[in-house]
């Protein structure tokens, strides 16, 4: 590939919009990936900072620098391929034959690190030295069943969600969201929950949660999300819920000081 080739596959700006997209992503899922998929990803994610989000890195140098087996280098760009954040472009060689995938981070995703989250560092070394495309092939290889759950848990139903998740939150997000996001907003509203002096469990405001959550999915209709549509259904969950309590002060007669202040972080 040429050079204007490469170019249209760059995903990000810059590398800060590459590390924040991949941060977001490991907020979200990094329980459900297995050590080697989080080492392999790691590696991937070094290697993309030239063009942000494209890397060369051939499946055989991942299986040498990571000391991983093939299969499992496999294993763990299949998983991360399914869950939205990488996918595979192939090349073709001078011949007109196939030659090796080019990996490609994918920008679109709802997650996002949320602004209480400490910043999680990017990788330690960023070696700036690609892999350059060869006349290797690296086409996906096929995966027993059992060892692919292993890897990468298969892609859910909402009703296999968490008991703890109310029914009707779960009836509200369940059309717009995938069962794993569903649990990362619900995750985003307990983030919220605890920000927050309510008096009451979280289950008691479930309605303003609900209708927080509409007006994201209305947000993002209309095109007025500057970011990601977690991010800003956090963000307006936690604002509601400082009106909530600020309505509960006043409410109780009883309390003659309060730190507003405290609201506000």
């Amino acid at each position: 590939m040429n050079i204007a080739e490469i170019r249209s596959l760059q995903s990000f700006p810059s590398k800060k919009e590459l590390d924040l997209r991949v941060r977001a992503f490991l907020f979200h899922h990094k329980q459900s990936l297995s050590e080697g998929t989080l080492t392999i990803l790691k590696y991937i994610w070094r290697h993309s900072v030239k063009f942000p989000g494209v890397s060369f890195a051939k499946v055989e140098t991942i299986q040498k620098k990571t000391n991983k087996s093939r299969s499992t280098v496999i294993r763990a760009i299949n998983c991360l391929e399914k869950n939205g954040l990488l996918k595979r472009v192939p090349t073709l060689r001078t011949n007109g034959k196939r030659g090796v995938n080019i990996l490609v981070f994918q920008a679109e995703g709802i997650e996002e690190l949320p602004e209480v989250e400490t910043k999680t560092a990017a990788p330690s070394s960023v070696n700036n030295s690609h892999d350059t495309p060869s006349n290797e092939q690296a086409a996906p290889e096929e995966i027993p069943a059992e060892e692919e759950i292993k890897q990468c848990p298969p892609v859910i139903d909402a009703d296999y969600l968490p008991s703890y998740i109310p029914e009707s939150f779960l009836t509200v997000t369940r059309p717009f969201l995938t069962p794993n996001d569903i649990l990362s907003a619900w995750k985003s509203a307990q983030h919220a929950y605890q920000k927050v002096n309510l008096t009451q469990p979280i289950e008691w405001y479930i309605e303003q949660i609900n209708r927080t959550f509409k007006r994201a999915v209305f947000a993002q209709r209309q095109g007025t999300i500057k970011k990601t549509f977690l991010g800003y259904f956090y963000g307006g969950l936690k604002e509601a819920f400082i009106q909530i309590v600020r309505k509960e002060v006043m409410a109780d007669s009883s309390t003659l000081y309060y730190n507003w202040l405290d609201d506000a972080q």
